[in-house]
């Protein structure tokens, strides 16, 4: 569990990982300044690892591979949730399949807990036969287009043997979609994977705006990332992948500069906005459909206020 600034949360995490049979949880915590180490020291059912510099959630997650000590690697971010008996689940699959890294469907919950929608993230029946997959058809479930349901969202589960035998971490350069990266670096290396339709893993997703939106510089490590791995694996990738992580990399591109513009709107930086839509014009569908989210998401809101009951005070 990589965690930063995860008080208000974070015990909730561990509680649910350490329900899970023959688990060992183990924090890395990624320089808070809050009392995320204090309470997770308090709660005592976790190893916290602590450092004084803020690398981010792969540097965070590869210190805790390394104190780790089991033959599964799994990963829980400090505001979500495993389901009671997922790890056995996900581990009886692996054996099932012989994979090396099994895929945790997930529910999307509200910070409460609660499900914000009726199916999976995954829409697969839940006791549909674990699926396999390619390196072709993970990139073609994760070519990076912003609101839509990809293979790089699902938690995985790991084999530690594979990921040691392999020399395999985490891209430390990457402050978001490291885990979509680390499977792929799986699934060059020659290992099996697998999805699990079952949704064991509850991700909490919390009300956007333009106010928390990606960081382009994020988004363009990303694109980095990708390129390495790329000149990485060109003798071997097929002509398939080779187009998908080209068009992945283009959606990619436009996902960071229409950031990038949404970025110089809020901060009212109308000449940057104006040269990053004439730099890259694919952005501007984008960036418009954004704007209107984030206005209807701010209408709801006032509606929600008019209509909430006025309390007066007596006299």
């Amino acid at each position: 569990m990589p965690a930063w600034n995860a008080e208000a949360t974070i015990l909730r995490s561990i509680a649910s990982a350490a329900q899970q049979d023959g688990v060992e949880v183990v924090v890395a915590d990624d320089s808070s300044r809050d009392g995320t180490v204090a309470a997770v020291r308090a709660d005592g059912r976790a190893r916290v690892l602590t450092t004084s510099v803020n690398g981010g959630p792969a540097a965070a997650r590869n210190r805790a591979i390394d104190a780790a000590t089991g033959d599964w690697i799994a990963v829980l971010d400090a505001d979500d949730t495993l389901r009671p008996g997922a790890l056995a689940h996900l581990r009886a699959v692996a054996g099932e399949t012989g994979a090396d890294v099994v895929l945790c469907n997930l529910q999307r919950v509200d910070p409460a807990g609660r499900p914000i929608e009726a199916r999976a993230y995954i829409d697969r029946p839940a006791d549909a036969p674990p699926e396999p997959v390619t390196l072709s058809g993970f990139l073609a479930a994760n070519h990076g287009r912003a609101g839509t349901r990809t293979l790089g969202y699902l938690k995985p589960l790991f084999r530690r043997a594979f990921l040691e035998a392999r020399g395999l971490r985490y891209d430390e350069t990457l402050r978001n979609g490291e885990d979509a990266h680390l499977v792929m670096e799986c699934l060059a290396a020659g290992g099996r994977v697998v999805v699990s339709p079952r949704a064991d893993y509850l991700y909490t997703v919390r009300e956007g705006s333009l106010s928390h939106r990606a960081d382009p510089d994020h988004l363009r490590a990303l694109v980095a990332a990708g390129d390495r791995f790329a000149a990485r694996h060109a003798d071997a990738l097929s002509p398939e992948s080779r187009s998908l992580l080209a068009a992945r990399r283009r959606a990619l591109v436009e996902m960071a500069e229409s950031e990038a513009i949404l970025q110089a709107i809020k901060h009212r930086r109308p000449g940057a906005a104006a040269s990053g839509l004439w730099n890259h014009p694919n952005a501007l569908r984008r960036v418009l459909r954004q704007l209107a989210e984030a206005a209807g998401n701010r209408l709801d809101a006032l509606r929600r206020e008019e209509a909430a009951p006025v309390r007066r005070s007596g006299r």
